[in-house]
């Protein structure tokens, strides 16, 4: 490959930071804006269908789970030969995968017990297929920090494949929208890969041994990540059927919001702070009761006001025949609270060099929660599911935390001392929107009523927030952090210090 002209370091982490933060938030962005729309237009049996499918695509695709472009970018030699290679494995892995899904039609559909998912599958093959040819050149976006180029890369196929599900999903009002939408998705973006690289691969194995020496172990990772995210899409689909499996994971998005769009953007800015301060211990420390801190601050009211206006919110935002998804949106949101709250403390483990902890940790999680998991759902169904998800998730962050403490040294006192303010706090706030919603609210439509409940929220959790902080005498933690900079952006804003 030929390298571009370095760019400066420091602005190009900058530049790279806000291009995939704006990729983020556009990406998820145009995911939300999908889901609302086609869960009016949709039944959750529709979504559960393709869940299933997916699921089945995302298990065959496993073969392929190498990470080459991960290697290509972590090997500073990486030349055309290893950039051939990788995309030769690439379209050898999309030839099989659509092989093997045509074989897998009729045994995958016989397994759910959903004829409908014999021709799903085929139809997905075709996505497979082309998805092989794509142009491997792209990666260097991400090894040259060319993020602009990125963010149109991945925008674009974002949002084609919403245009053609959108398209098809107001014309037929079916599943085949949402299979549509993903084949379509996969062929536009090998279209996109040649135009906008002007890298043309070629067919060699040459590169075999240095890109399998690293992915080797990206295989395992991925393999373990897989049975974590899509393994309940398995059990339920077979369990619960369609309409129960796709209820369980829409629920489930939504609750996980906070996690992956409030936490996610912090911890990747966070990450690189953590890996230079590695070797001393006590900095690390203290950056991570900082950040932590911010996170409670952000992540456990969000989730408690989502648990309490689970009803309002979901038929408001998703309508009726996603009524049944209420008491599944509120367990998850415990769930999602749990995952935005362990995440960063996984980040401290890998920095610190024992990512092996996480590991070993999920791992075993995996092997406790699957003979409970299978059970509870096939005798009550998504709910029995979901509490079983909440549980064993409480057990990881449990087992997460005394690893954590252990091997960064960090204080349990320092640690709850992050915690019981935003706790108590988001507790007085769901009592107050309870005792709303039944005196005030009570009378009112499900849109006002939603809008009601989330600014009395916002305005109880702060005012609770700032009494417990002022009453605790003024603590440094996530509140003097996010004061101060309130204070600088009123300063930039107005010219004049807040008061």
């Amino acid at each position: 490959m030929t390298k571009q002209p370095e760019k400066r370091k420091g602005s190009g982490v900058m530049m790279g930071t806000v291009w995939m933060m704006l990729l983020r938030l556009a990406e998820r962005s145009i995911g939300l804006v999908s889901t609302l729309i086609l869960a009016r237009l949709l039944t959750p049996a529709d979504f559960g269908l393709v869940a299933m499918a997916t699921a089945v695509l995302a298990l065959i695709e496993l073969m392929s789970a190498f990470g080459f472009d991960v290697v290509l970018i972590q090997r500073k030699d990486a030349d055309r030969v290893h950039y051939d290679t990788a995309w030769t494995f690439n379209l050898l892995f999309g030839i099989a995968t659509a092989i093997l899904l045509i074989a897998m039609a009729l045994p995958a559909a016989g397994f759910y017990h959903e004829p409908r998912l014999s021709w799903i599958l085929v139809a997905l093959s075709a996505g497979a297929l082309a998805q092989g040819f794509a142009n491997v050149g792209t990666v260097a976006f991400r090894k040259e920090m060319n993020f602009r180029k990125e963010f149109y890369f991945m925008v674009s196929k974002k949002l084609a494949s919403f245009v053609i599900t959108m398209a098809l999903a107001l014309i037929y009002r079916s599943y085949w929208a949402l299979v549509g939408g993903i084949v379509t998705g996969k062929l536009f973006s090998v279209w996109i890969s040649y135009r906008i690289h002007p890298y043309r691969p070629k067919f060699t194995l040459a590169g075999r041994h240095d890109l399998f020496h690293f992915s080797k172990w990206l295989f395992i990772s991925n393999f373990v990540v897989f049975l974590q995210n899509r393994s309940a899409d398995f059990i339920l689909g077979r369990t619960v059927g369609a309409h129960g499996l796709g209820l369980y994971n829409i629920a489930f998005e939504i609750a996980t919001l906070p996690s992956t769009e409030l936490i996610a953007p912090l911890n990747r800015a966070v990450f690189p702070a953590y890996s230079q301060l590695s070797d001393n211990l006590p900095e690390l420390r203290a950056k991570f009761i900082e950040v932590f801190g911010i996170i409670a601050l952000t992540a456990i009211p969000v989730s408690a006001g989502l648990a309490c206006l689970a009803e309002p919110a979901v038929l408001v935002l998703l309508g009726d025949q996603w009524r049944s998804a209420i008491p599944l949106l509120r367990l998850f949101t415990m769930a999602g609270l749990i995952g935005a709250l362990q995440s960063n403390l996984h980040l401290v483990l890998v920095a610190i060099g024992n990512p092996k902890a996480n590991t070993m940790v999920s791992t075993g999680l995996l092997i406790i929660s699957m003979p409970v998991f299978i059970p509870m759902s096939l005798y009550y169904g998504p709910i029995g599911a979901a509490w079983t998800f909440l549980f064993f998730s409480l057990l990881g962050l449990l087992a997460i935390q005394k690893v954590f403490l252990n091997l960064t040294g960090i204080a349990l006192k320092d640690y709850l001392a992050t915690l019981w303010r935003p706790f108590l706090s988001s507790l007085a706030m769901a009592a107050i929107l309870f005792g709303a919603n039944d005196l005030i609210f009570i009378h009112t439509g499900n849109l006002v009523r939603l809008l009601g409940l989330v600014f009395l929220g916002m305005l109880s959790y702060s005012a609770v927030i700032i009494a417990t902080w002022k009453l605790s005498g003024k603590p440094k933690g996530g509140e003097v952090i996010v004061i101060e900079f309130v204070h600088k952006r009123w300063y930039k804003i107005t010219g004049s210090q807040a008061v």
